[in-house]
C-alpha cells in the first residue's frame, strides 16, 4: 500500500482501505443464519468495530487477535458511531505495516512512574511491610510485567503501561487519603494499593492487545495474586502472621462486593480505603476515555452516550469542554 495510515481517531464515513490490527475477533450466526465475522480494529488512536459479512472460514482464520489486517469497506454510522462494514480482506505485506501507527503512546513518563512507586514502598514507615515489599520489587520477572503490562483488558488502563499509571495513581491516592485519615495504617493501605492488581501479571497477555491467559482464565487475578503472595510471605518466616491475613483480605475484596468479583466485602477500613480508592481511578479512567466517542444526542448542555464501559449512561462532552487532560 502506498496511501499513509488511516488513523481511527479521525475517521470518517466513506470508504477505507487501510491496515489495522485485530483487537477481538468472533465469528457469529446473523439473524439469517449466515456467518459474520465481528471484529474490534485498533492503532494507536483508538478502536472501532467492524463487520464481515457472510465470512467464509477461510477469512475468518485471517482475523487473529494481534495480528494485523489490510481492510477495503465502507465506514458507516450505528447509533452516531463509527463502524466499518468490511467488503474484503487480506493479511497485509509486512513492509506495508506502519509500526508507528501502532506503537503506544502514553502522555507519561514510565521510568518515572516506576521510579516513584519504589520510592514510596522504600518509605514505608512499617519495617515488616517494607521487606515484603522489597521482595516484589527484587522479583524482575514480576516487575518486568508490572512495569509494561495493561491494567484490564477493556475497563480501564487497557493498554501498554496501564497497570502501572494505575497503581501509580492510586498510591498518591492512597497517600492524600491516609493524610486526610491519619488513624488508617499508611503502610497496609499503600501496600494493599501496590498489591490488590498483583495477580494481572499473570492474568492478563499482551500490551497492545490485551487478552486473558488460560491461567487468567481459570483463577482470575486475586485468586492468582493471593498465590503470588501467599509464596512470598513463606519465604519471609518472621513476617507476621496477621499482617499477612490483613494483607489477603484487602486483595480478596477490592472489588467491594460480590456481584463485581470480590469473594469477601470490605471489612477492615484499610480495605474500604484501597477498594475506594481503586474503583475511582479505575471509573475515572474509562470516562477519560469515553470523552473521546461522539455523543448519541446532544444540546447546548452536552451530548450523552451509553457507555458500553460504565453500563449506564454518561455525558461525554460539555459545549465549553476541550480534549480530555486539557483542563
Amino acid at each position: 500500500m502506498d496511501e499513509p495510515h488511516v488513523f481511527l481517531a479521525g475517521i470518517q464515513p466513506g470508504p477505507l482501505h487501510a491496515i489495522y490490527q485485530v483487537a477481538s475477533a468472533k465469528t457469529l450466526k446473523a439473524r439469517n443464519g449466515k456467518p459474520y465475522l465481528a471484529m474490534t480494529l485498533r492503532d494507536n488512536s483508538g478502536r472501532i468495530d467492524a463487520k464481515r459479512w457472510d465470512v467464509s472460514d477461510q477469512e475468518a482464520a485471517l482475523a487473529a487477535v494481534g495480528g494485523f489486517l489490510e481492510v477495503q469497506g465502507d465506514v458507516e454510522l450505528y447509533r452516531n458511531t463509527p463502524q466499518v462494514v468490511v467488503r474484503a480482506l487480506r493479511v497485509p505485506a509486512q513492509e506495508d505495516i506502519d509500526p508507528a501507527a501502532f506503537e503506544s503512546v502514553v502522555s507519561f513518563d514510565p521510568g518515572q512512574l516506576a521510579a516513584e512507586v519504589r520510592e514510596l514502598l522504600h518509605n514505608l514507615p512499617d519495617p515488616d511491610m517494607r521487606l515484603l515489599a522489597h521482595a516484589y520489587l527484587a522479583d524482575e520477572a514480576f516487575m518486568a510485567r508490572f512495569e509494561i503490562g495493561p491494567a484490564a483488558e477493556r475497563m480501564h488502563h487497557p493498554y501498554k503501561f496501564g497497570l502501572l499509571e494505575h497503581v501509580h495513581s492510586v498510591l498518591n491516592l492512597g497517600v492524600k487519603m491516609c493524610d486526610h485519615y491519619p488513624w488508617l495504617d499508611r503502610s497496609m493501605v499503600l501496600l494493599g494499593l501496590f498489591l490488590h492488581d498483583s495477580g494481572k501479571v499473570i492474568e492478563l497477555t499482551g500490551e497492545d492487545t490485551p487478552g486473558y491467559s488460560v491461567e487468567g482464565e481459570l483463577l482470575g487475578h486475586i485468586t492468582i495474586g493471593i498465590n503470588m503472595l501467599d509464596r512470598k510471605l513463606q519465604a519471609l518466616p518472621e513476617f507476621p502472621h496477621a499482617k499477612g491475613v490483613l494483607l489477603k483480605h484487602i486483595i480478596l475484596s477490592h472489588h467491594g462486593q460480590a456481584d463485581f468479583g470480590s469473594p469477601k466485602p470490605t471489612m477492615t477500613p484499610e480495605a474500604l480505603a484501597v477498594h475506594t480508592i481503586e474503583m475511582l481511578d479505575a471509573k475515572m479512567n474509562a470516562f477519560m476515555r469515553e470523552q473521546a466517542e461522539p455523543p448519541e444526542h446532544s444540546d447546548t448542555t452536552g451530548g450523552i452516550r451509553f457507555s458500553r464501559l460504565l453500563k449506564h449512561k454518561i455525558i461525554t462532552r460539555r459545549p465549553d469542554a476541550g480534549s480530555p487532560g486539557e483542563q
